[in-house]
């Protein structure tokens, strides 16, 4: 048997992080390769985008950085800069700061330009001229007209893009409801506004000087739920009684708020054509207890 005992530790024994990290750097060579890699890797975060689509570090030698670039033009410029890049490089840097960049012409690959966005479409100028109507000051006019033709532009590029409109405020949006309609709703007083629309809807045309036109559409809109929920119930409680009156009678109620709140106006003007906008079941009761 020969007396030779092994060095160091055993190849099968348990060895940690930090171990294993430093046999993988342990060569000089290796280190240095590491480091040129970070500092290359850097430049585009220590010079900011502008820069960096012009540029290409290509090599480092030492503490020298060579960076190339598209002319000598820009080449001299950026060297009149470099002590800025020093600094911001080396902040990343802290275990192998730079102490030079050397910036000389070289081969840099012209990047993709960014797809432009689309265009905004034409304006609605029928709509735009509805809007500034109001205005009466000649002076205003045409700048109203100006900023309600921008309005609707903004409106058709949206709907270009798919958006669907509000369910409160008929405004095209990516949010059902919308952003602004959502935080209007949780408005203390258009909720009361819409339990008093339960009771008397022609109450409608009278909340604008009260609540705005945003907060009138938000408390029409919540209405309009709260009722829907009530005729599904009462036509499920008309199917299980056998048509019994109270509830009927009842549906028919809320059936006809329902509508005088869709179409904006007083239960007395609601037709029998209108009926065709209740829910399927609620007009189904409602023709069944006709017959």
């Amino acid at each position: 048997m020969s007396g030779h005992k092994p060095r160091g530790r055993r190849m099968g024994g348990p060895r940690g992080l930090g171990e294993l990290m430093g046999a993988t750097l342990g060569s000089a060579k290796l280190s240095r390769g590491v480091q040129k890699a970070q500092a290359i890797l850097a430049w585009p975060q220590a010079v900011g985008p502008q820069v960096a689509r012009i540029t290409r570090p290509r090599t480092q030698q030492g503490r020298v950085l060579f960076v190339e670039v598209r002319d000598s033009a820009t080449a001299h410029h950026l060297t009149m800069q470099r002590h800025h890049f020093l600094k911001a490089l080396n902040a990343l840097l802290p275990d192998a700061p730079i102490e030079e960049i050397r910036f000389s012409v070289g081969t840099i690959r012209t990047p993709l330009d960014a797809p432009r966005a689309a265009p905004l479409p034409a304006p609605d100028r029928r709509r735009a001229r509805e809007m500034a109507r109001a205005v009466t000051d000649p002076e205003l006019q045409s700048v109203a007209l100006r900023a309600a033709e921008a309005v609707t532009r903004a409106r058709r590029w949206r709907e270009e893009q798919g958006w669907r409109p509000c369910p409160v405020c008929a405004e095209p949006s990516s949010e059902q409801p919308c952003r602004a309609c959502t935080l209007t709703l949780e408005d203390p007083n258009v909720k009361r506004a819409a339990r008093a629309l339960l009771r008397n809807p022609e109450q409608l045309a009278d909340l604008p000087a009260v609540l705005g036109d945003s907060g009138t559409n938000a408390a029409r809109y919540v209405a309009l739920g709260l009722l829907t929920e009530q005729m599904d119930l009462l036509a499920l409680e008309c199917v299980r009684s056998g048509q019994e009156t109270g509830y009927r009678e009842f549906l028919a109620q809320q059936a006809a708020a329902f509508l005088a709140l869709t179409f904006r106006k007083p239960r007395l003007a609601v037709g029998r054509a209108d009926r065709a906008a209740l829910p399927e079941r609620v007009r189904q009761v409602l023709s069944a207890g006709r017959e």
